[in-house]
């Protein structure tokens, strides 16, 4: 009597290997809304004076839905802006979901989940590789990419609000909100009544604020000073 073997072979990405490097830091300035002494309009619950962290980082942009396939295996890169993991001597790495994180790097087909987008520095081939943890990547030539900054609002980082509430006859309502790791402070949210008619200079916590002109609908404004603003009375 014959016997019958069955073999098995497990699933296997085919490609180069990868070793995705995480040494990218990103540039972290103050930015404050809106700029100094620029008339600005706000309205009813939008932000009066904002100020927060934001992160300057390198991105791979995809105009287009960018297909990498190999075999009978493909990942979809969805049109977007991928920041910036690391790099080597001759690769530059990626992540594989967006700044914004609208736009993911997908499979239909495959189960191994991508961790990131490898491109040459050289940009030889116009070559795009999906690395996987497995330390291997699929990798395709000719496809279309650009480099760009993208700004993103630090998550992990102090915002200080104001924000238009209206106005009653002369006066006029603000209200003052903290957050810290993006969650609202309940303890340092406040709001505060300024009567127009004794002054149209209002002052919060550091920022001063001209008011031009104020309805029930809206203001119209200049922000002499913002929270991080420099005193130099």
């Amino acid at each position: 009597m014959k016997k019958i073997i069955v073999t098995t072979i497990p699933f296997v990405l085919f490609g180069c290997v990868s070793d995705i490097k995480y040494n990218y830091t990103a540039e972290v300035v103050e930015k404050s809304y809106p700029e100094l002494n620029v008339v600005t309009t706000t309205y009813i619950g939008d932000d009066l004076v904002r100020q927060d962290k934001v992160k300057i980082m390198d991105a791979i942009s995809f105009a287009n839905t960018t297909e990498v396939t190999r075999l009978n295996h493909s990942y979809i890169i969805d049109a977007g802006d991928y920041p910036k993991l690391g790099e080597d001597k001759t690769h530059l790495f990626f992540a594989a979901k967006s700044a914004n994180g609208n736009a993911i790097v997908k499979t239909y087909t495959t189960p191994a989940a991508p961790i990131g987008i490898r491109v040459r520095k050289d940009n030889a081939n116009n070559e795009v590789c999906i690395s996987f943890i497995t330390g291997t990547d699929f990798c395709n030539n000719n496809k279309h990419y650009s480099f760009k900054k993208v700004s993103l609002t630090s998550q992990d980082t102090f915002q200080q609000i104001l924000i238009y509430n209206g106005k009653v006859g002369s006066k006029i309502n603000i209200s003052y909100r903290e957050f810290n790791n993006d969650i609202a402070r309940p303890a340092f949210s406040n709001n505060a009544e300024y009567d127009l008619s004794s002054s149209k200079t209002i002052r919060y916590k550091g920022a001063v604020i001209q008011v031009i002109e104020a309805t029930n609908q809206y203001i119209k404004y200049k922000v002499l000073r913002n929270f991080n603003t420099p005193n130099q009375e």
